[in-house]
């Protein structure tokens, strides 16, 4: 089986934490890693985004990432407009390469509407993992986020209807998809993602501080991309209250690059967060990690913590218990499937930085009671494995593509539908 993977916005290969680098990455890298060793071949289409970018990158023996002129520099909502672009030179490179695919993987809202255009001519059959759903973001914005647009919802809309396979990544993400979007419940099938468990593992917390270069004393880690959503400014008013009541050594750690909206930087306002907190210099922003040295930060930390407003899927979560770090994070769908309340940590209701306080300061009071939050946490995060994802999505993907293979389908009007720009412009 050959597979076209679609990923428009970002690259599989991109450093996380960067720009709109992050769960989806590790994703898209990982599955097409584990079809390579089940001889599985995929082809990942994204743009080029600057000039060290390579034309084809090897992601593992049967896997290339394939870079694109396709518009840089532009946000997600700016990006709609270079989808024709980029689906007519997808079509070039695999005409130039008289490349053949058994079905289109695409990952996004952007990356859906590409594989909508392509997918009469690239392969018989569509397969979509949306990852987010702006209509669920909207529902739980942060005080001063940007809306999710209806061009979005229109768009993940199309998708839902349209895609032959939608894969979820929750029960809660299949049931979005078909009570808000209106997919048809037998084209939805939820595969949970994975986790590294040879990387992600505890590690000695003496080493660790070491080699991250961390002193002694209480320890919070965030991990991901600095925006809103996130709700890192929870965190800190959290760590302000808990060096308040006591704590006075705790700090918390902020992995994860600067974003922008409307020319803001999140990490100036969240340093302003913490300046108005009082606890400035308890809080430092390392910025974005290589993926490979996170273990380290993970068992060097306390806990880690995850105020999310919502989550399709608490990645940094599974790796965090993997290496036996204990989580403080919201009762959102996303981290409710990673995390047990009670059992590997504490999943709190609502927003309020004085329930965030009083469950970290739960852990650090009670180190045996985080110890056996972290161990069971390690315990279950053993249930998530890559290898058992790409299982599970080569047998959906391989009984999609013996199905559609039979029919044919006329995509003589691939280009006039390129040439003419999308319905939603």
């Amino acid at each position: 089986m050959r597979i076209a993977v679609i990923s428009m916005h970002t690259s599989p290969t991109a450093p996380l934490g960067q720009q709109a680098a992050g769960g989806m990455n590790v994703y898209v890298r990982e599955v097409c890693s584990a079809f390579s060793d089940r001889g599985i071949a995929t082809d990942v289409f994204t743009r080029v985004q600057s000039d060290d970018d390579p034309r084809i990158e090897q992601l593992a023996p049967l896997s290339r990432v394939i870079y694109l002129d396709a518009g840089r520099d532009l946000d997600k909502y700016s990006l709609y407009r270079e989808v024709p672009q980029f689906a007519s030179r997808i079509f070039n490179h695999v005409l130039a390469e008289d490349a053949h695919y058994d079905l289109i993987y695409s990952h996004y809202w952007l990356s859906g509407e590409v594989a909508c255009v392509l997918r009469p001519r690239l392969a018989p059959a569509w397969a979509h993992t949306a990852h987010t759903l702006g209509l669920v973001k909207n529902q739980r914005l942060a005080s001063g986020a940007r809306p999710e647009p209806p061009l979005r919802i229109a768009v993940e809309g199309d998708i839902a209807r349209c895609a032959d396979l939608l894969v979820a990544s929750t029960a809660d993400e299949s049931q979005e998809l078909v009570q808000a979007y209106g997919a048809d419940p037998s084209r939805v099938e939820v595969v949970a993602p994975g986790v590294d468990v040879a990387t992600f593992r505890p590690i000695d917390r003496a080493e660790a501080r070491s080699k991250i270069g961390a002193g002694a004393g209480p320890l919070v880690l965030f991990v991901g991309r600095l925006e809103r959503l996130k709700g890192v400014d929870i965190a800190i008013r959290a760590l302000a209250l808990l060096r308040a009541q006591g704590h006075v050594g705790a700090r918390l750690l902020v992995l994860g690059a600067d974003s922008r909206d409307a020319d803001e930087s999140e990490m100036e306002r969240l340093k302003g967060v913490a300046s108005a907190a009082g606890v400035r210099a308890a809080v430092e922003f390392v910025g974005s990690v290589a993926h490979h040295e996170l273990p380290y930060f993970y068992a060097a930390a306390d806990v880690c913590v995850m105020p999310s407003y919502s989550e399709s899927f608490g990645l940094v979560g599974l790796e965090a218990q993997a290496c036996g770090c204990p989580v403080v994070a919201s009762d959102v769908s996303g981290l409710r499937s990673v995390a047990r309340d009670g059992v590997t940590g504490f999943l709190v209701a609502g927003d309020d930085p004085a329930d965030y306080a009083e469950r970290i300061a739960r852990l650090l009071d009670d180190p045996e009671l985080a110890r056996q939050m972290g161990r069971r946490g390690q315990l279950l995060a053993q249930r998530f494995s890559w290898s058992r994802t790409a299982d599970r999505l080569a047998g959906l993907f391989s009984s999609l593509a013996e199905r559609n293979a039979a029919s044919t389908v006329d995509g003589s009007h691939f280009h006039s539908r390129v040439q003419a720009g999308m319905r939603h412009e």
